[in-house]
C-alpha cells in the first residue's frame, strides 16, 4: 500500500483526510509530505503482522524517529498525522528549524512530572530554554483540548499556543 491508501485507511471515511484543510496551501498534496511504510513482525505473536509506520519530521523528546499510524484491523493515528502536517507546516512555511522543535515534551505542573506532554512546543532558539508556541493536535471533527491546553500554556510560560483538529483552529495569546 502507498501512503495515500493508507491515508484513506486511517481516516476511514474518504471525505475526512479532505477535512485536513489547514494543510491544502502547503504546495503539495498531503500523501505527498508525509511517508508511510510497512514493517512486517518476524517473530513474536506479532509474526506476519503488518504495520504501518510515519518517518517524523524531527525525532520525538524520547529520540524515536518513527511512529506507528496505522495496523491492519487495528489502531489508526489520525492525530499523528495531524501533528507531522503541523510540524512540516512550521518547517517549510514559518522557517522554524528542526532544533527550536519539541514533540511529545513532559510538562511538570508544580511537582507532577510527566503526567501531561504537549503535542508540540516552539521555542525562541536551539537552545530551547523559553517556549514561543505550544500546538496541541487533534484528530479530525474533535472539539475537546481547549483546557488541556491552556494548563501546557500557563505550565510552560509560552505567550502562544495553538489548538488544530486540521480543519479547525484556535489560538490562544497570554500577555
Amino acid at each position: 500500500m502507498d501512503t495515500k491508501e493508507i491515508l484513506s485507511r486511517i481516516f476511514k471515511d474518504p471525505a475526512t483526510q479532505y477535512e485536513l484543510t489547514e494543510f491544502e496551501n502547503l504546495g503539495k498534496p498531503i500523501h505527498d509530505i508525509l511517508n508511510i511504510y510497512s514493517k512486517t513482525a518476524a517473530t513474536g505473536r506479532e509474526a506476519g503482522k503488518t504495520r504501518y509506520y510515519l518517518k517524523s519530521f524531527i525525532p520525538f523528546s524520547t529520540g524515536n524517529e518513527e511512529v506507528q499510524v496505522f495496523v491492519e484491523d487495528g489502531k489508526c493515528s489520525p492525530e499523528e498525522i495531524v501533528r507531522q502536517l503541523w510540524v512540516y507546516k512550521l518547517i517549510s512555511q514559518y522557517s522554524y528549524k528542526a532544533d527550536e522543535i519539541d514533540l511529545e515534551k513532559a510538562v511538570q505542573f508544580g511537582t507532577e512530572i510527566g503526567a501531561k506532554a504537549a503535542d508540540i512546543i516552539v521555542y525562541s532558539d536551539s537552545s530551547k530554554s523559553t517556549p514561543k508556541i505550544i500546538i496541541e493536535c487533534k484528530k479530525p471533527k474533535r472539539k475537546d483540548g481547549i483546557e488541556q491546553l491552556k494548563s501546557y500554556m500557563n505550565a510552560k510560560g509560552a505567550p502562544v499556543a495553538v489548538w488544530s483538529n486540521g480543519s479547525d483552529s484556535i489560538i490562544l495569546y497570554r500577555p
